[in-house]
């Protein structure tokens, strides 16, 4: 599966720094207590240490029901496709024809998807601190506390009150750039999105290690 998602949030004077400061943490505070469901559209880029990777470009649609639904879905170059009901993931590969079926404990794991889409208590597994304001977006940038967690940080851009840009970065140094479009939130889904029927021909693998 391909690297996912980045995060961030401030202001960039110092003589608004006070309100920024506040404005940006609330952003982000506002959004995981009244956004319950969400659907829209991502386009992806990836850069190592050597530039863009255009191998691992991508573009397709998400969800998210909070508690613990979430569904990420590449149409494009290759369909790819990672869901959970909150309590079983798939991860389904067109290409290689098999989905690998693991169980989860609860909750999406400690994740860039978990700081946005799961649960509302971020500060339990992140350390989150403001940045300046660029591009005209508001950005924080998250370190998760977990040492052996896979990637280093997470920054998020925040446009009037939600999350338009992700940046990635892995512990190689290798950046998931992620811009959103099409956000709606607290839309109508059915549990059957967040559900996977596998297709003729596909091999299930099960992974038997749980998160």
């Amino acid at each position: 599966m391909k690297n996912i998602l980045k995060i961030a949030l401030f202001s960039a004077s110092l003589s608004i720094s006070a309100l920024a400061h506040a404005a940006a943490t609330d952003d982000l505070g506002r959004f995981l207590k009244s956004v319950t469901s969400a659907q829209g559209t991502f386009e992806q880029k990836v850069f190592t240490r050597e530039g863009e990777n255009k191998d691992a470009a991508g573009t397709g649609t998400f969800a998210f029901q909070r508690p613990g639904k979430f569904r990420w879905h590449y149409s494009a170059p290759f369909e790819e496709l990672m869901l959970t009901d909150g309590k079983t993931l798939w991860l389904y590969d067109t290409e290689l024809a098999q989905v690998t079926v693991k169980a989860l404990r609860g909750a999406i794991p400690a994740s860039p998807a978990s700081l946005l889409f799961g649960e509302k208590d971020f500060r339990r597994d992140f350390n989150v601190e403001n940045l300046p304001s660029k591009d005209g977006l508001d950005w924080l940038k998250a370190t998760p506390k977990d040492e052996t967690s896979a990637f280093s940080e997470v920054r998020i851009g925040f446009k009037a009150g939600l999350p338009r840009e992700m940046t990635l970065e892995d512990n190689f140094g290798q950046q998931t750039h992620l811009t959103f479009g099409e956000f709606k939130t607290n839309v109508k889904l059915k549990a059957s999105d967040f559900t996977f029927k596998v297709p003729k021909g596909v091999d299930v693998l099960e992974d038997k290690t749980a998160f």
